[in-house]
């Protein structure tokens, strides 16, 4: 059996390991061990996706306006959906024969440069989307991004699947009337809920579960009528809850300054991880024998994953679907897929493909961009079946012998995903910043583009520290105002102001939200400040059982003794919470002695 082996990532130059199973899954994948470590390999795949940064341009066939992706600095023409999806442009007549006296990725890029991509990432059977990114089978989606499977009414949301009616949330599914959520799973008419499923009427709420008209509660279970986790009865749970009166904004910002300093006395388990077995990583559901995954559910055998609903047998794998023997995947989903590796941007049926970059509906590809229906081909090129399997190994024998080095001195054989020096898109524009954030001066030294981004001016009519503190009391003339964004383009991303659409408006009346006072960027970094890193490490169980319970509340009291004790607990555990965070981390056992 293959030993555990230590090697230098030839990007940062720090030590990663080699697990005995990591060379059993790249010997069924035919591909040899990475060169980079998992977290720079993350970075490498996810510079090439561009959900928020959005702008106007002109569709390079039909010259209609349109919202794009890419800017005007790209070389490829950009094409709008429907241009991109009909039958006015062969991607075939971009083919070329395989150079063997320049490296593959030379030749690689060079075909990147000039095949048409599409403005925005949508499939045919979206409606009323023209204001959103990477999305599938949606309607009614505004300024949202990653919206998936039947989601309906989603506005300035991300990472949504199967739900209706959500804004301001991130990661949601199976949802429905969900505001400033973030976590949510199975829940319904709920404010403000992070990390909590099933829960129906719920505001403020932190890991709860199967909770009903529950206000300001962490870590309560199968519970109705609790205010900062103390019971009450109905009548005078309603009564009380009334006169919270969080439709004001002044009164929102209060009780939310109360619920987090609530929730820090509260202990946390280590992983957001539910009804998985064998699996480590955070916000976990319906796994199985998966490491080092996040934002992950129904998955089997996998590791390195990163938003992969029902992805099996695969590794380091961004936003797949469906798919199975996936090896360095970067985005689009590929649902259903079979046995792709070094994927920059995937679509529905694909199987048998290496290095691609949007081909759908094909098999058998090696090196293409934008190919559909087809079969066997190499660098857009088609050939016979046994033209291809005689030319592809010579191809993988090149690039060992020939390999791309790039002006970092970093070197690009058969096995390595795709340079970010290719992508159209600085480090600061994709999403990869926001989740591994980097300064200028360390994306640059790294070797990623850096853009400086364009300031732009509105005529702003009315400031946000005169919106209308109450819902009940705004006008419907405010869908028509340009509002100041409260952080007047201090932090990165802002866009120094923004509006209020009609359809918004009415979300806010219905479930009594006050009116934000911040951008829809502003409002998503703060989103992002919540959750967790996609980082994993190795920590003790924080549990001393003479310590538990600091919490004064009628139901939270530990009545439960811990298995260790007086004693600190034994447990140690893979967890996404760094050692310098002010939260207290329990072990699932110790955990699940607190939580009622």
């Amino acid at each position: 059996m293959t030993k555990s082996e230590e090697r230098e990532c030839q990007n940062c130059k720090r030590e990663f390991i080699f697990e005995p199973d990591d060379f059993e899954f790249y010997e069924k994948m035919r591909v040899p061990p990475p060169t980079w470590c998992p977290l720079c390999r993350l970075q490498r795949r996810l510079i090439w996706r561009n959900e928020r940064n959005l702008s106007r341009r002109s569709c390079d066939l039909c010259k209609k306006e349109i919202l794009s992706m890419y800017g005007n600095e790209v070389k490829f023409p950009v094409y709008c959906p429907a241009c991109w999806k009909g039958d006015a442009w062969d991607s075939l007549s971009y083919g070329r024969e395989y150079n063997f006296s320049k490296p593959f990725f030379e030749q690689y890029r060079s075909l990147m440069d000039e095949v048409p991509r599409p403005s925005l990432s949508h499939n045919n059977t979206n409606v009323n989307c023209d204001y959103a990114n990477m999305i599938q089978d949606v309607k009614n989606v505004y300024f949202s991004f990653s919206v998936i499977w039947e989601s309906e009414d989603v506005y300035y949301s991300n990472n949504v699947d199967r739900s209706r009616s959500i804004v301001d949330s991130m990661n949601v599914s199976e949802s429905e009337m969900v505001y400033g959520s973030m976590g949510s799973v199975k829940n319904y008419r709920s404010r403000y809920c992070y990390w909590s499923s099933g829960c129906v009427d719920c505001t403020f709420m932190l890991d709860a579960s199967g909770c009903s008209n529950c206000f300001g509660c962490v870590g309560l279970r199968n519970r109705q009528y609790c205010i900062f986790n103390e019971e009450y009865s109905k009548e005078d749970y309603k009564k009380t809850v009334a006169s919270f009166d969080i439709g004001s904004y002044k009164n929102f910002l209060d009780f939310q300054r109360r619920f987090e300093e609530l929730a820090l006395k509260f202990p946390r388990k280590y992983a957001r991880i539910i009804n998985s077995v064998r699996s480590t990583g955070d916000e976990m559901l319906n796994c199985k024998n998966v490491r080092y995954g996040f934002n992950v559910s129904g998955v089997e055998d996998g590791k390195y994953l990163f938003r992969c609903p029902g992805t099996k047998q695969a590794m380091d794998a961004c936003h797949c679907g469906k798919a199975e023997f996936v090896y360095e995947h970067g985005m689009g989903g590929s649902s259903p897929g079979l046995e792709l590796r070094f994927i920059v941007n995937g679509m529905p049926g694909q199987h048998h493909v290496t290095y691609s970059d949007y081909c759908g509906s094909s098999s058998y590809l090696f090196g293409c961009v934008g190919v559909k229906n087809k079969e066997y081909c190499i660098l857009n090129k088609q050939y016979s079946k046994e033209a291809f399997d005689e030319l592809v190994p010579r191809i993988t024998r090149h690039m060992d012998q020939e390999p791309y080095i790039d002006d970092r001195g970093r070197v690009y054989k058969y096995g390595e995903f795709v340079p970010p020096a290719f992508s159209p898109f600085a480090y600061n524009e994709s999403v990869i910043q926001e989740y591994v954030p980097l300064t200028k001066e360390r994306a640059e030294e790294l070797g990623y583009g850096w853009k400086v981004k364009e300031k732009k001016g509105y005529n702003i009519s009315v400031g946000s520290h005169k919106i209308t503190d109450h819902i009940k009391d705004v006008n419907d003339s405010i869908t028509t105002q340009i509002i100041g964004c409260s952080n007047e383009g201090r932090e990165e991303g802002c866009t120094t102001a923004f509006r209020i659409v009609p359809e918004e408006l009415a979300f806010y009346r219905r479930m009594e939200i006050p009116l934000p006072r911040y951008c829809p960027n502003c409002r998503h970094a703060t989103r992002l400040k919540k959750r967790n890193p996609v980082e994993l490490w190795h920590r003790n169980c924080m549990c001393n059982s003479s310590e538990s319970s600091r919490v004064t509340s009628i139901l939270y009291i530990n009545t439960r003794k811990h298995f260790h004790g007086n004693d600190p607990c034994p447990n140690q555990f893979e967890t996404s919470y760094a050692p310098d965070r002010n939260e207290t981390v329990y072990c699932e056992t110790c955990y699940n002695s607190e939580v009622v």
